[in-house]
């Protein structure tokens, strides 16, 4: 069963009941789709200017939040883009840890987009720890929201797709990790990157490649707005929305065919400052290894200077004569 609880702004009755009767009948059933778990909670809906907001009955305090800040995330990304939200997105604020991650099919994320629902599922156990990822939260899905409605049909790579919502959010990943070095920064200094062809359809799986496949995506996506301005990656997007092929939309944006991008972006990133910044965020990783090669090496001198001695004694005793008497 679901108690269902209506905070809504303004001062029509009738018009509160009717935008909670259509509130309910379209974003229900949509939240039971996304998580049957939701089956067993209590759930709170906040209409604000804008915005839906969803959560559960703990939430309150960060609906209200949500409800407050989503006026400017929006007009700031619609600022970066160059398009408007010209839609009224929903916001999904979980409370439990664990639902979140049978959600998401991952304990590896902090919040994800559903852009054919125009929803957006946040983690809200984790704003308690870090209240300030509140806002780039919100900007990051809602552009991932605004890129597909934008977009249309048009084939939007994984790398493009997440390189662009985290360059316009500041650089704020959806992504939980616990690393403390630089994937890409250790992948720049072992030649080890990610073939953007093989981010095109989907990112890896495992922590490491996921974490890298975000950060050469970000990296990216910055390095064009560096080079080319602005203006180069919304031309890109706008090639993609009229329906070229990434490549073709490289080529048309910048002047400049992708594999040739590609190749200048990972030869930016082999500099002495990407080089010293993996070896100290490496430091520790780098220090054990040393200290296991020198044991090794400790560990055959001295085996080789035992198996010298041991020949050296074996060669004198086969030098004394036998058949001379002692003394």
């Amino acid at each position: 069963m679901i108690d269902v609880r209506k905070t809504i702004t303004g001062p029509d009755r009738r018009e509160r009941r009717r935008v909670l009767r259509t509130g309910l009948i379209f974003l229900l059933p949509l939240f039971l789709l996304v998580c049957p778990a939701l089956h067993a909670r209590q759930l709170s809906v906040l209409e604000a200017p804008g915005v839906s907001v969803t959560f559960d009955a703990p939430l309150a305090g960060v609906a209200r939040d949500v409800a407050q800040v989503y006026p400017l995330v929006r007009s700031e990304l619609e600022t970066t883009l160059g398009r408007t939200v010209d839609f009224r997105p929903a916001v999904l604020l979980v409370a439990d840890r664990r639902t979140f991650a049978q959600m998401a099919g991952s304990t590896l994320f902090a919040a994800y987009a559903l852009p054919g629902k125009l929803l957006m599922v946040i983690d809200a156990s984790r704003l308690s720890t870090e209240p300030s990822s509140l806002a780039p939260t919100l900007k990051h899905e809602l552009c991932h929201l605004l890129l597909h409605r934008s977009l249309r049909e048009a084939p939007l790579p994984r790398w493009l797709d997440e390189g662009v919502c985290q360059w316009a959010s500041g650089g704020f990943a959806e992504l939980v990790s616990g690393r403390r070095q630089s994937a890409l920064a250790w992948a720049a200094l072992t030649g080890t990157f990610l073939p953007l062809k093989s981010l095109e359809q989907g990112f890896p799986d495992d922590e490491h490649s996921l974490a890298l496949a975000y950060e050469e995506s970000r990296s990216l996506v910055e390095y064009i707005v560096a080079t080319y301005g602005r203006s180069g990656i919304l031309n890109i997007l706008e090639a993609v929305g009229s329906g070229y092929a990434v490549n073709d939309a490289v080529g048309t944006g910048l002047g400049i065919p992708l594999d040739a991008l590609e190749q200048q972006w990972q030869e930016s990133q082999r500099t002495w400052t990407v080089i010293l910044s993996s070896l100290v965020g490496n430091l520790y990783t780098l220090l054990f290894v040393c200290a296991a090669l020198l044991t090794i090496a400790a560990y055959i001198r001295v085996r080789i200077r035992k198996r010298r001695l041991t020949d050296e004694e074996e060669e004198e005793e086969e030098g004394e004569d036998p058949s001379l008497p002692e003394g």
